[in-house]
């Protein structure tokens, strides 16, 4: 069997939706639950994940930079990563004169799972081969037709559900996972049982979790061993040697190219 996560944290946990033969939506606690509970078997071919992987070590990166101008009036969605010493202060005072005297408080609270992710990879080479970064937003920019409002109110959802829909048309497998995922986005839109672990308010991640497992499927994202081709922004990304030379990239679908 043949699987394909995307992965988005959803304030709490890290919603995990996986397109194969048998599609699921589930959430884990950590980057390291999502690798050993999901991640590390065979079938897995690749891993979306919607979080940054890859700090620089000065200025920016190239890919926040070239995803903001993808999105034009959407280019707020996109962190635009300060360089490794400012995600890897102690505090916000050391954080905050690193990056030149002002960090916004957005940016500290999300360093938690930079770093997480980050930590993680620096120490497992068998998920450095398979975790590749995206951003769901430029997902589903590029698969869609017209632009997308915000995924904050209901038409914004009803919008990307469409999207999704249209993506996965003619493959049954991701026909499968759509479905799957429309049912999970109708029920926690209604019932917000804590047991779920997804808040009524948190199924637009269930959305971007979503749009990152399908582009993964549609483009093939194979682990990085086999050397394949896949679009990514830029075209020639610059490497983090701290994680053992991986791309500073966010991989998108490629379709409007």
């Amino acid at each position: 069997m043949t699987s394909y996560l995307g992965v988005d944290w959803a304030g709490g946990c890290w919603v995990v939706v996986e397109a194969g033969d048998e599609p699921n939506v589930t959430t884990e606690p950590s980057i390291y639950n999502v690798w050993h509970e999901h991640g590390k078997g065979d079938d897995v071919q690749s891993i979306l994940v919607d979080i940054p992987i890859g700090l620089p070590e000065n200025d920016t990166r190239d890919c926040d930079t070239e995803a903001k101008e993808r999105l034009g009036s959407r280019s707020s969605t996109v962190f635009t990563i300060p360089p490794r010493d400012v995600v890897e202060a102690d505090d916000y005072e050391t954080a905050k004169e690193n990056n030149g005297g002002s960090l916004g408080s957005q940016s500290w609270w999300l360093f938690p799972r930079i770093l997480e992710a980050d930590v993680f990879l620096q120490e497992n080479a068998d998920a450095r081969e398979k975790i590749y970064e995206s951003h769901p937003e430029v997902c589903f920019d590029d698969l869609s037709d017209d632009e997308l409002s915000s995924k904050s109110d209901g038409d914004g959802v009803e919008a990307r559900l469409n999207v999704l829909k249209q993506a996965t048309s003619g493959s049954e497998t991701l026909e499968d996972l759509y479905d799957e995922v429309e049912d999970v986005v109708e029920e926690r839109s209604e019932n917000a049982e804590w047991h779920h672990r997804i808040s009524k308010g948190r199924v637009d991640d269930v959305l971007d979790a979503a749009v990152l497992a399908v582009t993964a499927a549609k483009i093939g994202l194979q682990d990085r061993s086999d050397d394949t081709d896949y679009p990514t922004l830029p075209d020639d990304p610059t490497e983090d040697e701290e994680l053992g030379g991986i791309p500073m990239e966010i991989v998108y679908p490629g379709e409007s190219e």
